[in-house]
């Protein structure tokens, strides 16, 4: 296995923190903000912002530990065959999906400022997007820590610019089905970049550096970023903070904060390259590129006008790999990373188990409901296996 580099969190929190600060996760605070009572949208903020920053801690903290990439964690639960057969594919198909999401909508933002075609900027932000993926992780770093300070400071303007415009307050009627759901947007909406953790801290230095990361960096950006939607969309009523700037008749504002937000797509590209690559066995840079071309695709195929469904994807696939990651690691294997030959089946029934319960689950927060139950039936069917021998 190759040396991973280590950096500070100075590195490392930049490539995670601009994802956090992105329009996508403002968008999920505004749809918060119209659909519960202000304050109910803040509480529900709080705890998202909680849960992600402590899965990245201890999730991520195994590949900041071990040094090993998501995929290569998974050896240890699915099996090496079954990591390269189950996990990279979905880490592939759902990152990649991301990658498409900003895409196509950074290069909206870039058409409607320069009046130059649609697809063509669609095209040409992917390819300036992957190039910067493609040079590796110091650069991307570099490169994340210019577009989140810049987001950040649209993301302010933005506000202010929704809240000097003196709209009226409109507090929703709570109901406890609209605040489930809520919830379950909340913390569904950025658990992709939660399960692939590991791919961006797995060169912390030390632990220190992680709980920088993720508790001194990620819980206040992402809390600023959900908040700050909370506000735009109590005071505009309207999901969307893009579509908010523009009913005030700020156009210009609202496709400038879209195309910054929206360089998010080169963090969200860079742990599918190391999906892609355990999966056909290619060097990471090398599997960027047939991974921007399917991101590209998918983007001139119209992804994001199937946002939901892929939402709802997302909160029940990914979360099970996240329980039995946890539960080998800290429950079973005492915090020794073991590969596995072949495909280990205790950790593939987990994984349809906590996906089966994520999606009939009725009760609670699906992402959640995915991830407990994964972890539950993974512990208990392999102590049960380790006690008959």
């Amino acid at each position: 296995m190759d040396k991973v580099a280590l950096y500070p969190w100075t590195k490392v929190a930049p490539t995670l923190g601009v994802i956090f600060i992105s329009p996508a996760v403002l968008t999920v605070g505004s749809t918060l903000g119209t659909l519960v009572p202000f304050w109910y949208a803040v509480a529900t903020s709080i705890i998202a912002g909680v849960t992600f920053s402590l899965i990245i801690y201890f999730h991520g903290g195994v590949g900041a530990s071990e040094h090993l990439s998501f995929t290569k964690l998974m050896d240890a639960s699915l099996g090496v065959s079954g990591s390269r057969f189950l996990a990279s594919p979905l880490i592939t198909i759902t990152q990649v999906g991301w990658y498409s999401v900003n895409v196509t909508l950074g290069g909206e933002a870039a058409s409607k400022l320069t009046g130059l075609d649609r697809l063509l900027m669609i095209t040409l932000f992917g390819v300036v997007i992957a190039s910067v993926t493609y040079a590796g992780f110091r650069r991307l770093s570099d490169f994340t820590k210019v577009t989140a300070t810049i987001t950040g400071l649209f993301a302010i303007w933005a506000l202010y610019a929704i809240l000097t415009q003196g709209p009226t307050f409109v507090s929703p009627q709570l109901s406890t089905d609209a605040l489930l759901y809520a919830s379950g947007l909340a913390i569904g909406g950025a658990m992709s970049i939660s399960t692939v953790s590991p791919d961006f801290v797995m060169g912390t230095r030390s632990r220190r550096d992680l709980r920088i990361t993720a508790f001194g960096v990620i819980l206040p950006l992402i809390l600023f970023t959900l908040i700050s939607g909370n506000l735009m969309g109590a005071y505009s009523m309207i999901p969307d903070p893009v579509l908010s700037l523009v009913a005030i008749n700020m156009p210009l504002l609202a496709n400038l904060l879209l195309f910054l937000g929206s360089s998010a797509a080169a963090s969200s590209l860079y742990p599918p390259t190391f999906a892609l690559a355990n999966l056909v066995k290619i060097q990471r840079k090398y599997a960027t590129i047939p991974a921007a071309v399917a991101g590209l695709v998918l983007a001139y195929l119209g992804i994001v006008e199937q946002m939901t469904f892929f939402l709802r994807l997302i909160g029940i696939l990914l979360p099970p790999l996240i329980g039995i990651n946890l539960a080998e690691y800290y429950f079973l294997s005492k915090r020794r990373i073991t590969a596995r030959g072949g495909t280990n089946a205790t950790g593939v029934i987990s994984w349809v188990i906590g996906a089966t319960v994520g999606y009939f689950l009725v009760v609670g927060i699906a992402p959640l409901n995915a991830l407990f139950s994964s972890m539950m039936v993974y512990f208990v069917m392999r102590s049960l296996k380790n006690r008959t021998g």
